[in-house]
């Protein structure tokens, strides 16, 4: 049975928050909430603003609770920078945020320029290439994790050193930082976009240098919208993609296209202690295994790293003109409705997502499942 379907049995009113954790809704049940673009939107504001407040109301206390909180605070703001990033951002480039082409540049170009990101032109540009040759010599992301020493065949220990060594590289965080800073300031087109760059860079500059409070913008919106972002990004990308299937191959069959992506679903089954003969202490330390990995390991990865409708990558490669927002229930609806042949799926959180992306030894993504008529309501 799918991970998914073994919750069925809990307590209806903790459904949503497993379908969010997950990213899979029970089939046959119904949306509560119909996620529109706006939403994807003020939700990444949202978290960006809390993980801020966290983060500032944490200066204010001693130095043994500032820290725990501000280890904590850094990558919930960055989370949610990355929501806006690459679930806001990255839908204006498909001009499927607003209904206008000039509504989603300007919604991408604000965006964009606080968190020094590509400008809009550019970033479809490359963004475009990237599904036009997925995986290939020619797409952008590619070349950005071979630059990280990402390759294919690694056994689970020879990748966990590669992911350390990547994740503390000072040369990869330079190289992604100074490319910001350089498609924002150096090379920003057209005029508008560097005037706003710049702009950003005066009134930030102005702001701080009447209150203050330099140490606190460094601390609360520096440190995450850099270093956080970029290891997060780092952690996200690893995962998008199967990257080595077809060795990079440009031309690929519909069929192969399809193989690159896979839904990365986070969570396991729960446990199964019908029958087995443990005693009242041994089901209740599984169920307590179960619900601490689902809140500590699962949840934060779906808040962090895993943001928005991301785990459904693949729907968004297999249809990309879909209601991305609600891509959850469109990609169980596509199952029922008899494409199965065209998702792979993972289950398990960051590490069985980056080993199933970058064809570590015994990893894989497996087909999914197709929903029957009546599983599907």
């Amino acid at each position: 049975m799918q991970p998914r379907e073994t919750m069925r049995g809990l307590p209806r009113p903790l459904q949503p928050l497993l379908t969010w954790v997950t990213g899979v809704p029970l089939a046959g049940s119904e949306m509560r909430v119909k996620w529109r673009p706006t939403l994807a939107l003020i939700a990444g504001v949202i978290q960006t603003g809390a993980g801020v407040a966290v983060g500032a109301w944490a200066l204010t206390l001693p130095w043994y609770v500032l820290v725990p909180l501000l280890l904590l605070s850094w990558p919930v703001t960055a989370g949610g920078m990355r929501r806006l990033d690459v679930v806001v951002v990255h839908q204006t480039l498909h001009r499927m945020f607003t209904a206008s082409t000039r509504g989603n540049r300007i919604v991408s170009e604000i965006t964009s320029t606080l968190l020094w990101r590509p400008p809009y032109d550019e970033n479809r540009k490359e963004h475009l290439t990237h599904h036009a040759f997925p995986c290939s010599l020619k797409d952008g992301d590619t070349l950005y994790l071979r630059s990280t020493g990402a390759r294919p065949g690694m056994t689970r220990k020879e990748f966990r050193g590669y992911l350390l060594r990547a994740v503390f590289s000072p040369k990869h965080y330079w190289s992604f930082f100074s490319s910001r800073v350089r498609g924002n300031f150096l090379s920003a087109r057209p005029v508008y976009r560097a005037a706003m760059a710049y702009g950003l860079l005066a009134a930030t500059v102005a702001f701080l240098a009447v209150t203050g409070w330099w140490l606190e913008w460094l601390l609360l919106w520096f440190v995450p919208v850099t270093f956080f972002f970029q290891i997060q990004t780092l952690l996200y990308t690893l995962s998008e993609h199967r990257w080595w299937l077809f060795d990079n191959a440009e031309r690929l069959t519909k069929a192969q296209r399809d193989q690159l992506t896979f839904g990365r679903f986070c969570g396991e089954p729960v446990p199964d202690t019908a029958g087995s003969g443990k005693g009242v202490v041994g089901r209740a330390t599984a169920w307590t295994g179960w619900w601490l990995r689902m809140a500590l390991l699962y949840a934060p990865y779906r808040m962090c790293i895993l943001v928005g409708d991301t785990v459904q990558h693949d729907l968004h490669h297999v249809r990309p003109k879909c209601d991305w927002a609600n891509s959850s229930w469109v990609r169980n609806e596509d199952l029922a409705d008899g494409n199965a042949g065209r998702y792979f799926e993972a289950w398990g959180g960051l590490l069985a997502h980056v080993y199933v992306g970058n064809s570590v030894r015994d990893w894989d993504a497996v087909p999914s499942a197709p929903l029957t008529p009546t599983q599907a309501g």
